[in-house]
């Protein structure tokens, strides 16, 4: 009878602990399944490959290539890979907040959505998409209203949403000033005002082969050459650029070709460059290339003190006019 008893015991115990086995993972599940319907974007976001934007009769559209994010309209040049990836990943961690409203009968008037501001849509290389209908309305609490694909209901989503309708092609257009890989430099001649400085590059170290007994501090020629690296563009200059005072320029011999950046200011103190390859004209950043203007290569042997980040040539200027103005 004890061992009966006990095998029952058992028994029970295998039985309770099944179904609490099944609903811990039935639970898990719907959790899970309310999670993934309460994401706004659907489709697969590392299989998306192409990503519109339109407004008032405007559109960007940006496709994917095997090299990066292309700009295809409404012009064609490489785009920002970084811009448009962060905007990828960031729309595929966003939820929905609420339905504001749902069911066949919706006025979309009321909502903003009969004429939206505009549309974003995200399109994968299996063919599927999401496309968002974004109202210039917003609720009571500040969010933004959309309307997903064809479904009949008004989504209440972070009103980023309409910031991101005013993106403009320069948002995702690629702005650096050098367009090529820094591992494909092999020389570097600088005119300033300090003079003519060349560097090369021999046997994977830079040395300065007019000083050739300078030794050069190494990290300190790969931030200068980073510093080119990361510099980008305000906006692209359509036309001549005004009238400038020569600031510096900048040789490049690159592994496929040379390259080269004249730079100037203009008498609003804005900096501006003209790039050779690919042929641009371009307003600089604050602060983009400054380090070269004074740059001697004495700055650059081991030993000499690093110099402190100091301000923009362009805030330097406003600050001198302000200064004269009060006067």
């Amino acid at each position: 009878m004890k061992l009966r008893g006990r095998t029952l015991l058992v028994l029970a115990l295998l039985i309770f602990g099944g179904y609490a086995i099944y609903d811990y993972r039935h639970d898990q599940n719907r959790e899970k399944h309310a999670a993934e319907e309460a994401l706004l974007l659907t489709v697969n976001s590392e299989q998306v490959d192409s990503v519109s934007l339109e407004k008032q009769g405007q559109k960007i559209l940006l496709k994917r290539t095997v090299d990066g994010w292309n700009l295809e309209e409404p012009f064609k040049d490489l785009a920002d890979n970084t811009a448009v990836e962060d905007l990828i990943k960031s729309v595929a961690s966003e939820k929905i907040i609420d339905v504001a409203k749902e069911g066949e009968n919706i006025d979309w008037s009321i909502f903003g959505l009969d004429k939206p501001l505009g549309t974003i849509t995200f399109a994968t290389n299996a063919g599927a998409k999401n496309v968002f209908q974004i109202s210039s309305k917003r609720n009571f609490e500040e969010n933004a209203l959309a309307r997903r694909d064809s479904e009949k209901r008004v989504l209440i989503i972070n009103s980023v949403w309409q910031n991101r309708m005013n993106k403009t092609p320069l948002d995702f257009r690629d702005r650096r000033v050098l367009r090529h890989r820094m591992a494909s430099i092999d020389s570097f001649k600088l005119k300033n005002e300090k003079g003519l400085m060349e560097l090369v590059l021999q046997e994977g170290k830079w040395i300065a082969p007019a000083k050739k007994n300078l030794k050069l501090d190494q990290n300190k020629v790969h931030e200068i050459l980073q510093s080119i690296a990361d510099a980008k563009a305000a906006e692209y200059v359509e036309g001549a650029l005004p009238a400038l005072k020569a600031l510096f320029t900048l040789d490049l011999k690159l592994a496929e070709k040379n390259w080269t950046v004249q730079v100037g200011q203009a008498k609003d103190f804005k900096i501006y460059a003209q790039v050779s390859d690919p042929k641009f004209n371009l307003r600089l950043e604050p602060g983009a290339l400054d380090r070269l203007i004074k740059l001697s290569v004495e700055d650059l042997q081991e030993g000499s003190p690093t110099k402190g980040h100091q301000n923009s040539v362009e805030d330097q200027s406003a600050q001198l006019a302000g200064q004269k103005e009060k006067k």
